[in-house]
């Protein structure tokens, strides 16, 4: 696991890209239907990997996430809004009922997700995230990169953060580059 997960440091900042990435076309499933890459668009949206039966990391950045949100809709996003998407890389266990029923505990606005292997692989590999399950047939585990990604409204990756981070740093931070990035939109004629 420690191959997979960052190691242990408080981060109160967002590392941007100073390129933004495609991401390629993918195709999730949802209690709600499809999820894809024509999903993201028109919003800023921050996306994380886990699994059900993952008994910290996972409710932890569950807990994180949910504190962001929470800060985020107290400052307030401005014209641009926001989504959280949690992925599940466990398909065989967490079915999307599951999933959403899981995440929504959270917070209610947050989307839950999944897909078969080769589905997640090539979304997980466009966010450069990584993740493996075991060969075993029962009793399998599971690890996975712990990262938060953020993807802006026109689709591409264009930063990512750690957990154990300051929610209201991290807001602030956030709601910043989101009204930074919808300037040149708005000057437009």
């Amino acid at each position: 696991m420690s191959f997979f997960a960052p190691k242990a440091k408080s981060v109160s900042g967002i590392e941007w890209l100073e390129k933004p990435k495609h991401i390629v076309n993918f195709s999730l499933q949802t209690q709600a239907g499809e999820y894809n890459r024509q999903s993201l668009l028109g919003r800023f949206t921050i996306v994380w990997f886990g699994f059900l039966q993952c008994v910290d990391v996972c409710p932890l950045a569950l807990m994180q996430a949910s504190e962001l949100a929470k800060q985020l809709r107290y400052l307030g996003t401005g014209p641009v809004p926001i989504s959280f998407v949690f992925v599940s890389v466990d398909p065989m266990r967490d079915s999307t009922e599951r999933i959403t029923q899981f995440v929504t505990y959270f917070d209610t606005s947050f989307v839950g997700a999944t897909a078969d292997k080769l589905a997640l692989e090539r979304f997980t590999g466009s966010l450069g995230v990584r993740f493996r399950v075991s060969s075993e047939e029962q009793n399998y585990s599971v690890s996975h990169s712990v990262m938060f990604s953020v993807i802006a409204p026109d689709g591409t990756l264009v930063g990512r953060f750690a957990p154990d981070f300051d929610a209201k740093v991290l807001a602030r931070e956030l709601r910043i580059k989101m009204q930074a990035s919808m300037s040149p939109l708005q000057e437009k004629p």
